[in-house]
């Protein structure tokens, strides 16, 4: 064994001249854990990229989703889903697929507050921000309170061509 000794000396003051040194095995876990992340979200940072391309409305995304936990639903001014990123069905068990055409109203149900849904059609109708906690139910009909941040959104003219919700399970 003493053989290797003088190799391991050898290969250890190589390493200390080059400017990378190696890193620990935990530093590629999450690395590893970041890009598996990034690879989960790809599609929906592509797909976001398309749409808001001429927005008014700058937003990262990736922190959107990665720090912030958030599901981005895009609606068009009629107020019919035009985008809902993958990870909807993880909060409520839709599809992106299957809410595209409705109204986020379908995720609500008789115990929602008619009040705060009240509130939210103000702000749209006002054309402001609005951040509420409403409760909101998942395809097999369990309730759940789903934090919104809703914000209308401009084209680079100035007019009203989506609205653009960031929502948390609460």
């Amino acid at each position: 064994m003493s053989e290797f000794s003088v190799y391991d000396h050898m290969m250890a003051e190589y390493y200390k001249k080059m400017s990378n040194y190696t890193l620990p095995l935990l530093s590629w876990e999450f690395y590893g854990e970041d890009h598996t992340t990034l690879g989960f979200f790809k599609d929906d940072i592509g797909t976001l990229k398309k749409i808001t391309k001429n927005w008014q409305f700058e937003r990262n995304y990736y922190k959107e989703f990665v720090e912030e936990q958030s599901v981005i639903v895009i609606t068009n001014t009629n107020l019919k889903i035009v985008y809902a990123s993958q990870n909807i069905e993880k909060m409520n068990g839709y599809s992106p697929e299957e809410v595209i055409g409705n109204s986020p109203k379908m995720f609500q149900g008789n115990d929602t507050c008619v009040k705060t849904s009240s509130e939210v059609r103000d702000a749209i109708d006002s054309g402001i921000p609005f951040e509420v906690s409403i409760l909101n139910y998942r395809k097999d009909n369990t309730p759940y309170m789903c934090l919104i941040k809703g914000f209308p959104v401009h084209d680079k003219r100035g007019k009203l061509i989506n609205y653009i919700a960031f929502e948390k399970a609460a």
